[in-house]
Protein backbone atom coordinates (compact mmCIF):
# COMPACT_ATOMS: atom_id res chain seq x y z
CA UNK A 1 0.00 0.00 0.00
CA UNK A 2 2.86 2.31 0.76
CA UNK A 3 4.24 1.60 -2.71
CA UNK A 4 1.18 2.58 -3.92
CA UNK A 5 0.83 5.60 -3.04
CA UNK A 6 4.80 6.80 -3.28
CA UNK A 7 3.86 5.61 -6.83
CA UNK A 8 1.33 7.87 -7.40
CA UNK A 9 2.81 10.81 -5.14
CA UNK A 10 5.54 10.39 -7.87
CA UNK A 11 3.56 9.73 -10.85
CA UNK A 12 1.45 13.24 -9.94
CA UNK A 13 4.30 15.12 -8.73
CA UNK A 14 6.01 14.45 -12.27
CA UNK A 15 2.38 15.52 -14.33
CA UNK A 16 2.57 18.64 -12.36
CA UNK A 17 6.38 19.62 -12.85
CA UNK A 18 6.26 18.90 -16.39
CA UNK A 19 3.14 20.56 -17.63
CA UNK A 20 3.61 24.41 -18.48
CA UNK A 21 1.83 26.91 -16.55
CA UNK A 22 -0.90 28.50 -18.96
CA UNK A 23 -1.13 31.94 -19.05
CA UNK A 24 1.45 33.30 -17.21
CA UNK A 25 4.07 35.30 -18.77
CA UNK A 26 7.82 36.96 -18.00
CA UNK A 27 8.30 40.14 -18.38
CA UNK A 28 11.99 40.99 -20.09
CA UNK A 29 11.61 44.36 -18.66
CA UNK A 30 9.67 46.05 -16.18
CA UNK A 31 8.63 49.49 -16.65
CA UNK A 32 9.93 52.13 -14.91
CA UNK A 33 8.21 54.58 -12.64
CA UNK A 34 7.15 57.44 -14.27
CA UNK A 35 8.33 60.71 -14.11
CA UNK A 36 7.52 64.08 -12.70
CA UNK A 37 6.38 66.83 -14.90
CA UNK A 38 7.68 69.51 -11.83
CA UNK A 39 9.63 70.45 -9.42
CA UNK A 40 10.90 72.57 -6.64
CA UNK A 41 14.20 74.76 -6.55
CA UNK A 42 15.52 76.22 -2.82
CA UNK A 43 17.49 79.22 -3.47
CA UNK A 44 20.04 79.85 -0.87
CA UNK A 45 23.11 81.57 -0.89
CA UNK A 46 25.47 80.01 -2.73
CA UNK A 47 23.30 77.12 -3.68
CA UNK A 48 20.21 76.14 -5.46
CA UNK A 49 18.64 73.16 -3.91
CA UNK A 50 16.26 70.66 -6.21
CA UNK A 51 13.83 68.53 -5.31
CA UNK A 52 14.47 65.87 -8.56
CA UNK A 53 17.26 65.94 -10.72
CA UNK A 54 15.44 63.72 -13.69
CA UNK A 55 12.09 64.61 -14.99
CA UNK A 56 10.14 63.76 -18.02
CA UNK A 57 10.81 65.82 -20.89
CA UNK A 58 8.19 68.24 -22.49
CA UNK A 59 6.56 70.60 -20.46
CA UNK A 60 8.38 70.81 -17.29
CA UNK A 61 6.94 73.19 -14.27
CA UNK A 62 9.57 74.66 -11.86
CA UNK A 63 8.64 76.20 -8.56
CA UNK A 64 11.05 77.97 -7.13
CA UNK A 65 11.60 79.97 -3.29
CA UNK A 66 14.44 82.09 -2.42
CA UNK A 67 15.14 81.05 0.96
CA UNK A 68 17.85 83.63 1.40
CA UNK A 69 18.79 87.16 1.92
CA UNK A 70 19.47 88.39 -1.31
CA UNK A 71 17.95 88.62 -4.22
CA UNK A 72 18.24 85.43 -7.01
CA UNK A 73 16.77 84.09 -10.27
CA UNK A 74 16.23 80.78 -11.41
CA UNK A 75 17.02 80.47 -15.24
CA UNK A 76 16.91 77.45 -17.48
CA UNK A 77 17.33 77.60 -21.06
CA UNK A 78 15.59 75.18 -23.46
CA UNK A 79 17.22 73.09 -26.40
CA UNK A 80 16.14 75.26 -28.94
CA UNK A 81 17.43 78.53 -27.06
CA UNK A 82 14.56 79.36 -25.40
CA UNK A 83 14.88 81.11 -22.19
CA UNK A 84 13.28 80.82 -19.43
CA UNK A 85 13.49 82.61 -15.84
CA UNK A 86 11.62 83.66 -12.66
CA UNK A 87 13.21 86.50 -10.30
CA UNK A 88 13.02 86.28 -6.68
CA UNK A 89 13.10 88.73 -4.09
CA UNK A 90 13.99 87.08 -0.59
CA UNK A 91 10.98 85.26 0.84
CA UNK A 92 9.67 85.34 -2.40
CA UNK A 93 8.43 82.63 -4.35
CA UNK A 94 7.23 81.72 -8.66
CA UNK A 95 7.09 79.77 -11.40
CA UNK A 96 8.10 78.78 -14.75
CA UNK A 97 7.62 76.19 -17.56
CA UNK A 98 10.14 75.73 -20.25
CA UNK A 99 9.24 72.80 -22.85
CA UNK A 100 12.46 70.35 -22.27
CA UNK A 101 13.57 67.63 -25.70
CA UNK A 102 15.43 64.89 -23.93
CA UNK A 103 19.05 65.92 -22.45
CA UNK A 104 20.96 67.65 -19.57
CA UNK A 105 20.51 71.03 -18.78
CA UNK A 106 22.22 73.27 -16.81
CA UNK A 107 19.52 75.40 -14.07
CA UNK A 108 21.57 78.62 -12.66
CA UNK A 109 20.91 81.98 -10.66
CA UNK A 110 21.75 84.12 -13.63
CA UNK A 111 22.56 87.52 -11.18
CA UNK A 112 26.04 89.24 -12.14
CA UNK A 113 26.83 86.72 -15.10
CA UNK A 114 30.30 87.21 -16.45
CA UNK A 115 31.30 88.96 -13.26
CA UNK A 116 33.84 87.88 -10.57
CA UNK A 117 30.78 88.00 -8.50
CA UNK A 118 27.88 85.59 -10.68
CA UNK A 119 25.90 83.54 -8.31
CA UNK A 120 26.34 81.02 -10.54
CA UNK A 121 30.36 81.22 -10.32
CA UNK A 122 29.59 80.50 -6.64
CA UNK A 123 27.69 77.63 -7.00
CA UNK A 124 24.48 78.34 -7.54
CA UNK A 125 23.96 76.19 -10.28
CA UNK A 126 22.72 71.94 -10.72
CA UNK A 127 21.80 69.63 -13.53
CA UNK A 128 18.24 68.56 -14.54
CA UNK A 129 18.10 65.65 -16.77
CA UNK A 130 15.12 65.60 -19.27
CA UNK A 131 14.18 61.80 -20.00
Amino acid sequence: MRRLAATLALTLLATLVATPAQGRRHRLRVPGPQLAHALTVDAFEWTLRPSKTVVAAGVVRLRAYNRGEDDHNVLVVAADGTPSVVTLKPGEAGTLSARLAPGRYTIVCSLFAGTPDSHEARGMRFTLTAR
